[in-house]
């Protein structure tokens, strides 16, 4: 009788504790994040919960903390992936709410916490990323555009001998250097056969875009409608996609610790110039746009750095950018600057003298008078401006 009494206790707490699973996910899902929360802490944790639940409920909960709490590194998130790590599995939430486990699993990639689980549970539940252009998200192709072009397929590189995949890989970088999205084939057919006939072109266009499909063994990757092709945000991660994002970031950051590693993380990213050796007129465009872009990125954050006092940080960045553009008189002005305000006039001189031998070699100019009067004119530090 007692054996009886105790297994339809357990059958009731178990049942209860589902209903509750039930009403803490609809409060979640219609934004009522607190209630779930609260109606969530007394069953996580309690003895009776059955313990193929107890996983969906903690990642729930740390859904709520990542989403309203804005905690650094939920505890929740990383009690759920250690009990993944221990064979179980959130099977109501990979069912009911692939999109919340998805920014789980993204969470923990970017702060690097049980990843291995993470990217379990993203094969399990063939999980989609939530953004675009996630850093870490173990997407099935990754295309390097910045320096040495390189293509990564299920995590082993590409490897091409001759010519005989040339045609394909031109166009999959034109497609890039056009923004990858919605692309419209005319155009591309116009970059990349210039001197074809309409109906000619399509067809080389066609067999490229063929020859590419079986190259990059990945069905999702490339898709083509009302002749415009794209590459796909959720099968495909792409280099300078990722640097925009980031560089975005940056300027969206709520405060400057967070947009000075944000930066940080963008320039590591930046291997050389947009895809080094090729000379075509789109992808020289392209080259210079990134550019730009990226400088203009670079002048903002440090204005807003300059103008908070932060100068050994602004001299740093200035100094770590102006490795991939020493010909850029202005990265080196804000450099002088940043030395002169913080009473490093040796330092200053020597940089001077290095930017204005670097511009007669290559250049066949000298530095313009401001640059020159940041060094020789008076003397100023941020204690007497």
């Amino acid at each position: 009788m007692a054996s009886y009494v105790q297994t339809f206790m357990r059958d009731a707490t178990a049942d209860a504790a589902e209903k509750m699973w039930v009403s803490a996910f609809a409060m979640a899902r219609s934004g009522s994040l607190r209630e779930a929360a609260n109606l969530l802490a007394e069953w996580v944790d309690h003895a009776e919960t059955p313990p193929d639940l107890r996983c969906d409920l903690l990642c729930l909960r740390a859904w709520i903390e990542i989403s309203e709490l804005s905690v650094e590194i939920p505890p929740a998130l990383q009690h759920a992936l250690r009990r993944v790590g221990q064979g179980e599995v959130p099977r109501r939430l990979g069912t009911a709410a692939p999109d919340m486990l998805a920014e789980l699993c993204a969470e923990a990639l970017a702060r690097d916490v049980a990843s291995e689980q993470a990217h379990r549970l993203i094969r399990l539940f063939t999980l989609r990323p939530p953004s675009p252009a996630l850093e870490r998200w173990p997407y099935p192709l990754r295309v390097h555009t910045m320096g040495r072009p390189a293509i990564v397929v299920d995590a082993q590189p590409l490897r091409f001998s001759g010519k005989a995949q040339r045609r394909p890989l031109e166009l999959l970088h034109c497609l890039i250097a056009h923004g990858g999205r919605d692309v419209a084939v005319s155009r591309l057919t116009a970059e990349l056969w210039p001197r074809e006939e309409g109906a000619i072109s399509r067809g080389a266009f066609d067999m490229a875009l063929k020859r590419l499909r079986r190259l990059l063994r990945e069905p999702a990757a490339l898709r083509l409608e009302c002749s415009r092709l794209s590459l796909s945000d959720e099968a495909c991660w792409i280099d300078i996609r990722v640097l925009e994002r980031l560089l975005g970031d940056v300027d969206r950051a709520s405060d400057l610790d967070q947009g000075l590693e944000l930066m940080q993380r963008a320039l590591c990213l930046y291997q050389g110039d947009f895809l080094e050796g090729e000379d075509a007129p789109w992808a020289l465009l392209a080259r210079e746009r990134l550019h730009a872009r990226l400088l203009r990125g670079v002048r903002r954050f440090g204005q807003s750095l300059e103008s908070a006092g932060r100068w050994p940080d602004a001299t740093r960045l200035y100094e770590r950018v102006r490795e991939i553009f020493p010909l850029e008189e202005d990265l080196c002005r804000r450099l002088l600057r940043g030395h002169m305000q913080q009473g490093e006039f040796t330092q200053a001189t020597h940089l001077y003298g290095r930017c204005r031998a670097l511009f007669a070699k290559v250049l066949g100019v000298m530095p313009s008078r401001d640059t020159t009067a940041l060094v020789f004119g008076p003397r100023t530090t941020s204690g007497n401006r």
